[in-house]
């Protein structure tokens, strides 16, 4: 439902009730849509409408599967707006032959380290388990068909990223260089 209709529907009934005008239960019914709505929010999908950039950076070492959770904490609420993940051989090189790309890493996003925004469960990997929180890295670029509207409400809300192969190393090792893992966060003060 749109803002837009429940504001004119409020305004609808006011007029024909003005005591209603001040009735504290509507007031916060209708500032509680407000702050949860998406309207407006549709934007180009290669320039989410936020203000703000910031970038969290990691290191995937073709030797292991998994890296470590690198934490960003935000200063105050805000909402993610889209994310934009790249990578980078370490040179000289180190691991591997193959220089990966974002299909070659997969990536969870947790929210104060327990909360997951991403899932992958249901889907085997050639180790034979599930996924996980994991999903690969290239669908949380801002260039796929989805532009994202996470709120994270906390005083200094910290998101998490963890990533790791698709392709187990431990399997065929030496597959992979060692690669930097930027994922650039769009978002917007709440």
């Amino acid at each position: 439902m749109s803002i837009r209709y429940l504001v004119l529907r409020f305004v609808d009934r006011v007029r024909k009730q003005p005591s209603d005008g001040s009735d504290p239960r509507l007031l916060n019914q209708l500032e509680r849509e407000a702050q949860e709505s998406f309207d407006g929010s549709f934007v180009a999908l290669s320039a989410p409408a936020s203000p703000m950039s910031w970038e969290s950076v990691s290191i995937l070492r073709g030797s292991s599967l998994t890296g470590p959770r690198v934490p960003f904490r935000f200063p105050r609420p805000v909402e993610i707006c889209g994310f934009m993940p790249t990578i980078l051989p370490i040179l000289p090189a180190t691991g591997g032959a193959t220089i990966p790309t974002t299909d070659s890493i997969a990536c969870a996003i947790d929210t104060d380290n327990q909360n997951y925004l991403t899932a992958g469960d249901g889907i085997s990997t050639n180790a034979g388990s599930t996924a996980g929180p994991y999903v690969t890295l290239t669908s949380l670029s801002v260039q796929v068909p989805r532009v994202l509207g996470y709120k994270l409400r906390n005083p200094t809300p910290d998101i998490g990223f963890t990533f790791r192969w698709k392709i187990d190393p431990g399997l065929t090792p030496f597959i992979f260089r060692d690669v930097i893992i930027s994922m650039a966060i769009y978002a917007r003060y709440i």
